[in-house]
């Protein structure tokens, strides 16, 4: 049984914890994160990382969101590709249900899990894609200013990875940056948990076929 990864860096805690529970991965690749802002370019590396992979293992999971550009990526591929089916990383980690019932309450809200708010304001500067600006010879943070008028919360989400307040430090950084009101919540998604399983399953069904 051989199962190979390929995930978005921003979900290595998680996903390096929920690999812990199951056996059989002989592979795992992060690629860097920030990716989805160009969804053509994100598609093209998963797509080269899945073809490199692809002969040397049973099946891959997955570990990103739709993306914009990723939704459905598995029927391009004659190996099984387990992939949550989830908007985004905020989405699979938080879960679809709970990231609705947040945006409803307060529309302007920033999310941060983790791996975000590690990266802090840069990383806000890099999800806005703000290259076209600068380019323009604009002052990228007074842009990103603009940009959050329409926003007034950041909300943490602590995923169990761990060292919480630090996490909680470095997203309060990015909301005192912005002029964004610090909020935290707790999640139970259990997405990457669940796929990995059925990841596992799949490659325990291939080998029941071999023998």
């Amino acid at each position: 049984m051989r199962i190979g990864v390929i995930a978005c860096a921003i979900m290595r805690r998680e996903l390096t914890k929920a690999l812990e529970k199951i056996s059989g991965v002989s592979e795992v690749l992060f690629l860097p994160e920030g990716k989805h802002v160009r969804p053509l370019e994100l598609k093209r590396a998963v797509t080269e990382q899945i073809e490199a992979l692809k002969d040397r293992v049973d099946v891959i999971f997955l570990g990103y969101g739709h993306c914009n550009s990723l939704k459905g990526i598995g029927n391009d591929f004659d190996i099984p590709i387990i992939h949550p089916d989830a908007e985004d990383c905020i989405a699979i980690l938080f879960t679809p249900e709970r990231y609705a019932e947040e945006i409803t309450r307060e529309a302007g809200t920033w999310f941060m899990t983790p791996g975000w708010a590690e990266l802090g304001p840069g990383m806000i500067l890099n999800e806005l894609d703000l290259e076209k600006y600068v380019s323009r010879g604009h002052d990228p943070e007074e842009m990103a200013r603009e940009l959050f008028s329409n926003y007034t919360r950041g909300l943490y989400i602590d995923t169990g990875v761990g060292d919480d307040d630090h996490f909680m430090a470095r997203a309060k950084e990015s909301c005192d940056m912005f002029g964004l009101r610090l909020e935290r919540s707790v999640s139970r998604s259990t997405i990457l948990d669940d796929c990995l399983t059925r990841t596992v399953e799949t490659a325990r069904d291939l080998e029941s076929r071999r023998k």
